[in-house]
This record gives structure tokens, C-alpha cells and sequence, in this order.
């Protein structure tokens, strides 16, 4: 995920320097560490259970969004483990995506859904890293090392298209009738084939709302639902921005080139070819 230094010029950081470079490689490892073990644990019980294993039991760990989050902050962590100042058109976009998306797991986790689970064996383990350490760490990591100046306000609505993609998946698997997982929530029976979807608020059957006082039935009910989490994930997402400005000193990005190429004048040939706006001035600390 790092740019090219021939193309894309180093961005003015906050990031970790001196004594600090491997105190932010070892957080970071720690962090994808324990994220990859949960995902690893996670799916190896799902495979290997006795009532729904195999790929049905694989294919519904991995419909859940908590999943998806943390598969991706992983990725990150593992990047920012071998180089804490990370930085490229990739990067910052799924660092920016990644944020919010555990972030937002880890309070939907805290506010919704915990009161109502019951994990067990292995699986206080994969429960604890997925909706607690994970998300909290990813966060504190940020506010800790950086990198940034990273994101801008582009990156705001950019992040929707993982949870975009991930809501299109569920809706679109949920209309297959399908087993149930075999730890479902309670209202389903399992191996009763029925619409299956992975969290009570876009539960087509029977979405519990996320409005107090707008109780709607079937997809009407979900689309309502859906909006307010869109617009939780934009606020988040305007959050992670003013942080990333603020504790940067209010400084913004470098400007990366793009991957496209301009001819040159006479010559037909092309030349990198900068995203508007100005890049921010040298800062003599750094």
C-alpha cells in the first residue's frame, strides 16, 4: 500500500520517528495478531461444528459485518506493523474506512447486541477481540501513532462503499432460503431453511428499528434502518476527519499523483498528473 516514491511525493506526518518507529510496529503487530487469531478461531469453529460446519457454517461467519471490520483492520495493522508511516491513495482510504467501520462495531456491539449474547467456549475469546480489543486498540492506535494527516473530506464518503457493499450482500443473501447458522439468533430453529439475515435491525421478517417510535414492517422497516446507520457511519466519518486535522496541527494531506498520465506538450508522452490543491508547507520541526 505504499506509494511510489517516484510518483507520489512523502507526506508532512505525524507519525512515529526515532524510539518511537518500533514502539508503533509492536502495538500495531499486537493488534493484527489478535485480530487474525479471532478471525482464524472464528472461522475454524463455524467450519468444524457438528450442526451447521463446513461452508454454510464458514459462509455465514464470514456475513457478518463485525467479521468484514475486522478483516480489514487486520490488513491495515499488518501494513502499519512493517511501516508505521504508511501513506497512499489505498492506504488512507481504508484506513479512513476501517475506522469507522470498528468503530461503529464496537458501539452497536456495546449498545445493542451484548446484552443479548451468550458466547461460549473459544467463542468469549473471538467475542472479546472482535467487539472490544480490536476496536478500542484500532482506535487508540490511531490517536497514538498516526499516521496522519491522511484523510479529506473525499475520504468521508468514500467509506461508505465497503458497508455499501456489505448491506447489498446481506439483503441479496438473506432472500435465498438458507440453513441458519448453528449459534442463530432465537428466533430462528436450526436447520428450518428460512430468509436468514445476520443482525435483528435488517431482519427482513422482523427489523427491529433503530428509530424509537418508528416501527415499520419488512424492507421498509430495513431501508429505514440502513439510512440512519449510513448517516452514523458519515458522522463517524467526519469525526475521524476532524481528529486526523486537529491532532495534525490542522495541517492537510500531501497531494498524491494519480495513476493517470497527461501528455506532455510536443512530446505525446505522459507525465504524472497531481490531484487540485495546493500541498501543505514544509514544517521545520520534522
Amino acid at each position: 500500500m505504499t506509494a511510489d516514491a517516484g510518483m507520489q511525493p512523502a507526506t508532512l506526518t505525524t507519525a512515529p520517528t526515532g524510539r518511537w518507529i518500533p514502539v508503533a510496529m509492536i502495538y500495531h503487530l499486537i493488534v493484527a495478531l489478535l485480530g487474525t487469531s479471532a478471525i482464524v478461531i472464528s472461522l475454524w469453529l463455524s467450519g468444524t461444528n457438528p450442526e451447521g460446519g463446513g461452508i454454510n457454517g464458514i459462509v455465514f461467519t464470514l456475513s457478518y459485518f463485525t467479521v468484514w471490520s475486522n478483516i480489514f483492520v487486520c490488513a491495515v495493522n499488518w501494513g502499519l506493523a512493517l511501516h508505521p508511516g504508511e501513506d497512499g491513495v489505498l492506504f488512507r482510504w481504508l484506513r479512513m474506512s476501517t475506522l469507522v467501520m470498528i468503530v461503529i462495531t464496537g458501539l452497536v456491539y456495546a449498545l445493542v447486541l451484548a446484552a443479548d449474547a451468550r458466547p461460549q467456549g473459544l467463542g468469549v475469546y473471538t467475542n472479546a477481540v472482535f467487539h472490544y480489543i480490536v476496536p478500542w486498540a484500532t482506535l487508540l492506535g490511531f490517536l497514538l501513532f498516526g499516521p496522519r494527516p491522511r484523510f479529506t473530506l473525499r475520504h468521508v464518503f468514500l467509506m461508505l462503499i465497503i458497508p455499501v457493499a456489505w448491506l447489498g450482500y446481506t439483503l441479496i443473501h438473506g432472500e435465498f432460503l438458507t440453513r441458519p447458522p448453528a449459534n442463530p439468533p432465537i428466533t430462528y430453529v436450526q436447520g428450518d431453511p428460512q430468509h436468514w439475515y445476520p443482525y435483528p435491525f435488517i431482519d427482513v421478517n422482523d427489523p427491529t428499528p433503530l428509530v424509537p417510535g418508528v416501527q415499520l414492517e419488512g424492507y421498509a422497516g430495513v431501508a429505514v434502518n440502513i439510512v440512519v446507520i449510513l448517516l452514523l457511519g458519515i458522522a463517524f466519518a467526519f469525526i475521524m476527519l476532524g481528529l486526523d486535522r486537529w491532532l495534525s496541527g490542522g495541517r492537510r494531506p500531501t497531494v498524491l499523483s494519480q495513476p493517470r498520465a497527461a501528455p506532455a506538450e510536443g512530446t505525446g508522452k505522459g507525465v504524472p498528473v497531481e490531484e487540485e490543491g495546493p500541498s501543505p508547507a514544509p514544517d521545520a520541526t520534522e
